[in-house]
């Protein structure tokens, strides 16, 4: 079980993780990191949706993710907060799959390009818009 000092519980806590962190992904998690000054160790707060499954699929996956991380302790060198979403295929995965998904997430959140990755471009749905080649999209009048 993780220590106290390395639980992240309270929800404002969460909140600024998300708006002020940045975020990596892969297939079975997402986590979104933020640089903490005010404590020498890490927290981590784990979410898994309804979308994941039942109760106790959810609570299986969080007690896997905890372990992860618990094990995975020595990899993160500095203090952050740490917020992991699970995604609804998290439900299938082993121990093993956790714990490396859980290292390819880390491994990649210390990379110093990791946060900065360029937005998607937002399309545009207005009349008559074309697209690179200037020809007229499917659906649009």
């Amino acid at each position: 079980m993780l220590q106290k000092e390395h639980r992240l519980t309270d929800k404002r806590d969460f909140q600024r993780v998300f708006h002020h962190g940045q975020s990596f992904a892969n297939r079975y998690l997402v986590i979104y990191y933020l640089k903490n000054r005010n404590s020498e160790a890490f927290r981590v707060g784990f979410s898994v949706s309804k979308k994941v499954g039942k109760a106790v699929t959810r609570n299986r996956v969080k007690r896997l993710l905890r372990e992860a991380f618990r094990n995975s302790s020595d990899q993160i060198k500095e203090s952050y907060d740490l917020v992991v979403i699970a995604r609804p295929s998290a439900a299938e995965l082993e121990y093993e799959s956790v714990v490396q998904n859980v290292h390819h997430l880390l491994r990649n959140m210390e990379r110093p390009d990791a946060g900065k990755r360029k937005p998607a471009p937002q399309r545009t749905n207005s009349p008559g818009a074309q697209d690179k080649q200037g020809e007229r999209r499917k659906g649009v009048r």
